[in-house]
């Protein structure tokens, strides 16, 4: 990949290749990289298509990489569908549509809606199935309902602040299953969940709320932000969000929908902490 990224900067140099210049003196984003995966981002262009066909070529008689195009996908943002079909076949790949999923993450998905969400309610209900409810003892349910907290929703809820209707039935499928609630009935609660939720010092059982654990993670990209000014990501947002920018404690657009207005929208909850 250091090649790629070589060849890639060295085209950018000469004008084979336009990336997307960002906004208030933000930087050129052309293309990302994680691990083999690679995300070209460019002007839509027929140059652009024919100078990556080339750049595919040239990697390909240097390095001996040969890129897989049955796996690739070309997607156009706000271009006509016909358009983008006659540039995939230019580039000998796929089309895609959003949303799609990336690294596990939802691309252009409105992560408002619930349907979004539904990978991680199900993710949950298998975790925490009546089965193991029947087969642990009151403590191994607790001890699977932290650890359950703690990682199958976090990759979501550390970037999408989750709709309430959606935290409300993560916490019911988790309540249940720690009062040991199977197909045959209902066991007694003889502890109100708000307080179960609550540290073991003030009384509770440490088992910690989603919400306060996803507003948390949310707020975490404020730090971020801040310590990684000089990365990539941060140049980005601070490109988008810098010009119309209030807010005291973090950049945020207010007109700019996406992840970083719920990343300020939480502010009101901790904002005492940071001015």
């Amino acid at each position: 990949m250091q090649v790629l990224d070589m060849f890639m900067k060295r085209a950018l140099d000469l004008g084979l290749l336009h990336g997307i210049k960002l906004p208030n003196g933000g930087p050129i984003i052309s293309h990302l990289c994680y691990a083999d995966d690679v995300i070209f981002i460019g002007e839509w262009s027929m140059h652009n298509v024919v100078s990556l066909n080339r750049f595919f070529r040239c990697l390909f008689l240097v390095t001996g990489l040969k890129v897989n195009h049955h796996k690739c996908r070309l997607y156009g943002v706000r271009v006509d569908g016909q358009e983008v079909t006659q540039m995939a076949q230019a580039l000998k790949c796929g089309v895609g549509a959003f949303p799609f999923s990336y690294l596990g993450v939802p691309i252009g998905a409105n992560m408002k809606r619930k349907i979004h969400w539904q990978p991680v309610v199900e993710k949950f209900n298998k975790r925490l199935s009546s089965w193991k409810a029947r087969n642990l003892s009151f403590a191994g349910r607790v001890t699977l309902a932290k650890v359950v907290l703690g990682s199958l929703p976090s990759y979501y809820l550390s970037l999408f602040l989750a709709p309430k209707s959606i935290i409300k039935k993560l916490e019911s499928i988790r309540r249940a299953f720690v009062w040991g609630k199977t197909a045959l009935g209902h066991k007694i609660k003889w502890v109100r969940w708000d307080i179960m939720l609550k540290p073991k010092t003030l009384g509770g059982l440490g088992i910690g709320g989603i919400r306060d654990f996803n507003v948390a993670m949310i707020a975490k990209w404020w730090w971020r932000h801040k310590q990684e000014s000089s990365h990539l990501w941060a140049q980005v947002i601070t490109s988008i969000h810098s010009t119309t920018s209030n807010n005291k404690v973090i950049l945020v657009k207010a007109t700019m929908p996406g992840i970083w207005k719920d990343v300020g929208g939480v502010d009101v909850v901790f904002v005492g902490f940071f001015v």
